[in-house]
């Protein structure tokens, strides 16, 4: 299983992609009308264009993940399926960049990754900041603050969910990069959002760079105050989802339709927005509306690329389960000596680690990979997590080499 899932990241030969111009030239050349495209002979060798380039792209980004290069691939071919809805492709184009990056990220050095960590804490920082001065009820530069949220962090963000998701996810790399003060302060602004989804996430995060780091009376207290700090927030939150679980069961019916297949990339929005345009009227009482995310990424992903997507989604996730069981073995426990203004820094290959275990908590309940802030913290924190991962990981000579060392000093 562990070599299967090993084989999940292959280059594929610069030479054995070339051979997509055999085809481009003879397709090019035949632009059979499809789709009912008005000015075929412009649109259908456009497509293969397209088509090839976005071929070359999952070739590339083959290097890091197979399964998805799978996703980008049938999110295509999904699309194709439906003569490309505008919707598809607008999503598709982003992806595409942000694969790029993807690959980018996971080719990196250490050194540029840590100054990147330093770059996110920055960024982190300034919304802290925002956070903090919004606790007090001061909104700076923001035009519209619904008074419900009066008092609550949410800073350029909009919203306290996305200010508290984006801060949860981002609380593993200042503790790295900072140290537990600065986390400390951070959870507390993200206890001030009440927003159940944020807390658990960061609670999470934090739990995970505790476990290996703290001894058994430290990781208790940490448990303990995670807890309170969870529980406090449902009490306050009332233990309610917001309405997402109704949107969820109205999604149901709708995902049927499409089961193995999916909708398409993007078009949960598309669905979203018919059905509030027909059913969404406050002057007639109809006040129940639709959100344009699923707020639950595994459902959404279902919903727009059916099993096939939800199939490949789960590959990607054993890939990057698998490396952050090498680095959680691997990585170093003990504390990166510090100065006292930064103590309790941590290694930031944990770090990484605990980012993606927030990040999965979060998607249960929160958009995070539709939220470009936190998609892209997520994508490089699971880039680098690949890259300690094989750095961290003996190669066959040195696990022979190993081998050997312990079998001649068992029989001396």
């Amino acid at each position: 299983m562990i070599r299967f899932i090993d084989s999940l990241a292959s280059p594929v030969p610069a030479q054995k992609v070339a051979w997509i111009w055999v085809f481009l030239a003879v397709a090019i050349a035949a632009p059979f009308p499809a789709f009912g495209w008005p000015l075929p002979e412009r649109a259908v060798p456009i497509m293969w264009l397209m088509l090839g380039g976005l071929a070359t792209l999952c070739a590339l980004v083959c290097r890091v993940s197979i399964p998805f290069a799978g996703l980008i691939a049938w999110s295509v071919l999904r699309a194709a399926y439906h003569a490309f809805p505008e919707r598809s492709l607008k999503v598709l184009a982003l992806v595409l960049m942000v694969a790029v990056l993807y690959v980018l990220a996971r080719e990196a050095s250490d050194a540029i990754a840590r100054t990147v960590a330093i770059a996110f804490c920055i960024g982190a920082g300034w919304e802290g900041l925002l956070g903090l001065v919004n606790a007090f009820g001061v909104y700076p530069w923001m035009a519209v603050v619904l008074a419900e949220h009066v008092g609550k962090p949410m800073g350029f963000l909009t919203h306290p969910n996305y200010w508290g998701s984006f801060m949860a996810l981002s609380i593993p790399i200042i503790w790295a990069v900072a140290g537990v003060p600065a986390v400390a302060l951070c959870y507390l602004l993200i206890l001030k959002t009440v927003s159940a989804g944020p807390v658990i996430a960061a609670t999470a995060g934090i739990l995970v760079m505790a476990w290996p780091l703290f001894g058994r009376r430290l990781r208790l207290t940490v448990l303990g105050t995670g807890t309170a700090g969870v529980i406090g927030t449902l009490v306050l939150h009332e233990f309610r989802l917001s309405g997402r679980w109704e949107i969820w069961m109205m999604a149901w019916p709708e995902y049927l339709r499409w089961p193995v297949l999916g909708q398409g990339l993007g078009q949960w929005r598309v669905w979203a927005e018919a059905w509030d345009a027909t059913n969404y009227a406050p002057q007639a009482g109809k006040n129940f509306l639709v959100t344009l995310q699923a707020h639950n990424e595994p459902l959404q992903l279902l919903f727009e690329l059916g099993l096939i997507g939800f199939a490949l989604g789960l590959l990607w996730l054993a890939q990057g389960g698998l490396a952050a069981y090498r680095v959680w073995t691997a990585a170093p426990v003990a504390m990166i000596p510090s100065p006292w203004y930064a103590w309790g820094r941590a290694p930031l290959e944990r770090a990484w680690i605990a980012v993606i275990a927030a990040a999965l908590v979060n998607s249960l309940g929160s958009p995070v990979f539709h939220l470009p802030g936190q998609a892209a913290l997520i994508i490089f924190a699971l880039a680098r997590m690949q890259a300690d991962a094989e750095a961290l990981t003996p190669t066959s000579q040195e696990t022979t080499t190993i081998e050997r060392s312990s079998h001649h000093a068992s029989r001396s």
